[in-house]
């Protein structure tokens, strides 16, 4: 339910607590705590709030994953040019930027809340991304958007396919035991999935247990991401003029642009599907959108810091296929692994090692990507599923929604005594506030993430190759999370902008006009050609290539949405009129608390009751 639909009495000032609220709104959160007819959530203290640098590293981990190791030998053979293939990463980083432009505008006007000491409705930020964004730009049926997503978001938005990717390249880096190439033995393949299993329930674990400490390593894999893409140039503007690795570099051939446009492919179906490659590969861009109620001074570093991580990334992007052109001939990057060749002609001259186990070395490189993208899309996914969980649509709503505080639990044993329930010693709750409540995990969240995330791993244990499984896995997410639902955000923000006199939208919005709209426009145009051209057929050596139907993923990531609308009809229409429900309905209420911080209001709790009761009482 639209947020705009609830009005606050009361704009909290600071008041010495942790975050930000006085003793009586803090008595009246504890004694919401233990209801179980209510839910109660709060942002992290303001210590362990996510600042600049984790803000940017969640973006860079999650950015960063195996396409850039493993797409440019892909679209090097889709288009057969080095030139093209410069033009498409070029085209991706704009995209990427516009749709960056776009999440940060939704991200810093939506939600909006009446608040009865201000005379206008204000923005405060919340964790959820497009969640958020759709409810608002569909209010009517009612809950029609929170199911067509949320039950899309929680069957397929988790982290299956980043989990079957690590296990795959992580026991390929041992000697005798390739899962990438050719079709690997069926004890590889229960390797895999077994290593993959075990990937996605530590990393659940970790996040449910200690929410820093998954913030620290996830922050640690960023950085050593941005030194692996680092080293990459380095190493390929060292080998120009051919003396550092005494090899001579195709530079001169691959990028002057006399000769890199030479022999493009002339089939359409093959820049298809290299710009797909591009598109999916800078996937990622709008993961502080998901937890933005957990960022320190949301306005000022969610902006900075977002368009920082992803212009880091594109220029990152640009320089990382640059050195590949310098050092590996266009005709041997058409029929190879480009940045295996890459590591060959560097490292593999200068250490021996390196020549004979370049293979595994980029292994090793793609599986630590890989497992870093499971770290952060745990995290932020949970945060969505958390918010869909508040809207009341899924089985266990309540049980989904709830923070937990599991390493206070585990360590309960150095601390004694508490306050009973129903006893509000302000001296305690002050405390509390200060010393607990920043290491609540939504435990509830992270668990459907964990189950849906086995259930996908299970479901592709006949798949004989796990790159199989992996690329069918990421397409699915990809299209429905990715671009179908980008496509339906970019002409929403676009109907904002054109029905401005209806939707005030110019009054709303902190970006500017023009900006806005050419970004929605080119995000919309970027991600309407995936949807698209994903139904189109391959033929000639596109379709030898093919390793399952062609229409899989699409048709798969349909079937789930109209699932999805299954589920809504279902919800809305039998729901009311069977069993304890006959002649009710969902009602929703939500009790949010806000702070003061740097002037402008922050949410830094929320009480959510909702339950179902006879049509046309009255609610409490």
């Amino acid at each position: 339910m639209a947020p705009e639909d609830y009005t606050v009495d009361t704009l909290h000032q600071d008041d010495g607590s942790d975050i930000g609220l006085d003793y009586d709104d803090l008595a009246i959160i504890d004694e919401a705590e233990h209801d179980s007819t209510k839910v109660v959530t709060k942002s992290p203290g303001k210590p362990f709030q996510l600042g600049y640098i984790s803000v940017f590293c969640i973006i860079i981990n999650k950015m960063i994953g195996t396409g850039i190791f493993d797409n440019p030998s892909s679209i090097m053979f889709d288009t057969q040019s080095v030139g093209v293939t410069m033009v498409f990463w070029l085209l991706g980083s704009i995209a990427t930027i516009a749709g960056t432009l776009v999440f940060i505008e939704y991200g810093l006007t939506i939600p909006r809340w009446s608040l009865n000491s201000l005379d206008a409705k204000v923005f405060t930020p919340r964790s959820g991304g497009e969640f958020n964004y759709l409810n608002y730009l569909v209010k009517s049926p009612k809950f029609l958007v929170s199911c067509i997503y949320g039950v899309t978001f929680v069957l397929i938005g988790n982290a299956a396919a980043n989990a079957l990717s690590f296990a795959s390249h992580i026991v390929s880096t041992s000697p005798g035991h390739d899962a990438i190439d050719g079709t690997p033995s069926k004890q590889i393949n229960n390797m895999v999935r077994g290593v993959a299993i075990a990937t996605m329930t530590g990393v659940c674990l970790l996040h449910g247990i200690w929410r820093r400490a998954g913030i620290v390593i996830n922050n640690s894999f960023a950085f050593f991401k941005l030194l692996m893409l680092l080293m990459i140039i380095i190493l390929g503007f060292m080998s120009i003029g051919g003396k550092v690795f005494h090899t001579d570099s195709p530079a001169g051939e691959n990028l002057a642009p006399s000769k890199s446009f030479k022999n493009a492919s002339p089939n359409a179906y093959g820049y298809a599907e290299a710009y797909l490659s591009v598109v999916f590969t800078f996937g990622g861009f709008n993961q502080a959108n998901y937890v933005l109620g957990e960022v320190k001074n949301p306005r000022k570093i969610f902006r900075s810091a977002t368009l920082f991580a992803v212009s880091t990334v594109c220029i990152l992007y640009m320089l990382v296929n640059i050195a590949y052109m310098i050092v590996v001939p266009a005709a041997t990057q058409i029929n190879g692994n480009v940045a295996e060749l890459f590591i060959q002609l560097t490292l593999g001259k200068v250490n021996s090692y390196s020549a004979k186990h370049s293979s595994e070395i980029l292994n090793a490189f793609m599986a630590f990507s890989s497992l870093g993208n499971v770290i952060v899309s745990t995290y932020t996914a949970a945060r969505v599923k958390q918010e869909i969980a508040k809207e009341g649509i899924l089985p266990f709503s309540k049980l989904i929604a709830r923070n937990y505080d599991a390493l206070s639990r585990l360590t309960s044993c150095f601390r004694r005594g508490s306050s009973p329930a129903g006893q509000y010693d302000r001296k305690n709750l002050a405390r509390s506030s200060e010393t607990v409540w920043h290491e609540k995990t939504p435990l509830g969240a992270l668990l459907v993430h964990w189950f849906f995330s086995l259930i996908i791993i299970l479901a592709t244990w006949g798949v004989k190759k796990p790159v199989t499984a992996y690329t069918i896995v990421f397409g699915i997410y990809s299209y429905t999370i990715d671009a179908f639902m980008a496509v339906t955000i970019g002409v929403g923000l676009l109907v904002l902008r054109i029905c401005t006199s209806r939707t005030h939208w110019n009054l709303k919005s902190p970006s500017n006009h023009i900006i806005s709209i050419v970004s929605a426009s080119i995000f919309v145009i970027a991600n309407l050609f995936p949807v698209a051209a994903l139904w189109a057929p391959p033929s000639g050596k596109f379709l030898q290539e093919q390793t399952y139907a062609w229409y899989l993923v699409p048709m798969i990531g349909l079937l789930l949405m109209f699932f999805s609308l299954l589920y809504w009809g279902f919800f809305v229409g039998v729901v009311p009129r069977i069993g304890g429900n006959r002649g009710k309905e969902l009602k929703i209420e939500r009790i949010p608390f806000f702070h003061t911080e740097h002037g402008e209001p922050v949410q830094v709790a929320e009480i959510v009751a909702f339950d179902w009761v006879v049509k046309g009482s009255d609610y409490n």
